[in-house]
């Protein structure tokens, strides 16, 4: 039996990944609809911006907290081994699908990919279109992982600091991963900020259990968005713009409302077993893009447009479709051959054994 904080990150996963599914529904937080601009703007504003947007961060702070816990001793080139095949491999395998699909598209169904309208047949662009080496990859959402990757060997690089001078690093990074000043290494800052973050409070001592205990998460959440709000001026701009600490606070705010609400599923509804499709996340994230692109067109051509007052549902609960199609492709690469396993998921999962009948 999985212990309560096992359940309790599986369920995160399962929470944060449907979120980040919301920026990314088609035709995106950046385009009019009834959920941006419409009637149903709200619904935009908490699901899209502010859930989706914040669990980039809290995913990050569980990765950190995982891997303090797993890997702080283990050699750099095992963990970089080890986070490639995990992380990367499906990445890439996922990401050359989406630029195939990209490609397909205009003569398929006569819509313009627009993701794929500045990439060329340079090495460079080509490359960062399938990689994010130097810049954004095609599939934007895939971009997330190309950062976690990197993030994770310089925390483990920097794990004798964090055990020695646990405060003292938590205020470099804080200072030193704003803006643009790690690119190209680093892109979104948050992502190295928040995996110190969650390496941080493993060092000190804290776990996700207790810090998700409705009486603290709630606390913490309500002081943290309170400091985000102090943080700016009278006029709304952020008093330390280079370092973006209101975003940053209202990031840790709703992290923990997010904990909260994690554990108070757990506790009063049991026979929910979210953290049962956890093992699912990670394929549902690197094939969400593609899928809620294909639902879309079908959507479209059937229903109608995001102007519509139908567009709410579809933006509801397409992630749903989508995570449930993760899981039953999930169920079936539990059968498939490990290379395969590998490629598409970045784990191998042992078909369980067949029972023996006297």
């Amino acid at each position: 039996m999985q212990s309560e904080e096992s359940r309790l990150i599986e369920t995160l996963r399962v929470f944060c990944v449907m979120a980040m599914m919301w920026v990314h529904v088609n035709p995106g937080l950046s385009f009019p609809s009834v959920v941006i601009s419409g009637e149903y703007a709200l619904v935009g504003a908490v699901f899209g911006n502010t859930l989706g947007r914040v669990s980039v961060s809290l995913l990050s702070f569980i990765s950190g907290y995982l891997l303090w816990h797993r890997a702080r001793t283990m050699p750099i080139g095992t963990l970089a081994m080890r986070r490639f095949r995990s992380v990367l491999v499906p990445m890439l395998i996922w990401s050359a699908l989406y630029i195939l699909l990209a490609v397909m598209k205009e003569p398929l169904t006569g819509v313009i990919a627009h993701k794929i309208e500045g990439m060329d047949l340079a090495a460079e662009s080509l490359a960062n279109a399938w990689a994010g080496i130097t810049g954004p990859t095609a599939n934007l959402s895939l971009f997330f992982l190309r950062d976690l990757f990197v993030a994770s060997l310089a925390l483990r690089l920097s794990a004798p600091l964090i055990e020695r001078i646990p405060l003292l690093v938590a205020a470099i990074v804080l200072v030193a991963a704003t803006g643009d000043a790690l690119q190209p290494l680093i892109f979104r800052a948050s992502i190295l900020q928040f995996l110190f973050f969650g390496a941080l409070a493993a060092r000190l001592g804290y776990t996700l259990t207790g810090l998700s205990r409705p009486l603290v998460a709630l606390s913490l959440g309500y002081l943290f968005s309170v400091a985000g709000l102090a943080a700016l001026e009278p006029s709304g701009d952020p008093l330390l713009p280079g370092l973006d600490l209101p975003n940053l606070l209202r990031r840790a705010g709703v992290s923990f409302l997010i904990l909260a609400v994690a554990a108070v599923l757990l506790a009063r509804i049991p026979r929910l077993e979210l953290y049962r499709a956890g093992r699912h996340a990670y394929l549902a994230y690197l094939m969400h893009v593609p899928v809620l692109g294909i639902l879309w067109v079908v959507w479209r051509s059937l229903v109608g447009g995001p102007d519509d007052r139908s567009y709410l549902l579809f933006f509801l609960a397409a992630p749903v479709v989508v995570f449930a199609l993760a899981v039953r492709l999930g169920v079936t690469l539990d059968r498939a051959p490990r290379v395969v396993q590998i490629a598409l998921r970045g784990r191998i999962v042992e078909p369980a054994p067949a029972p023996v009948w006297d």
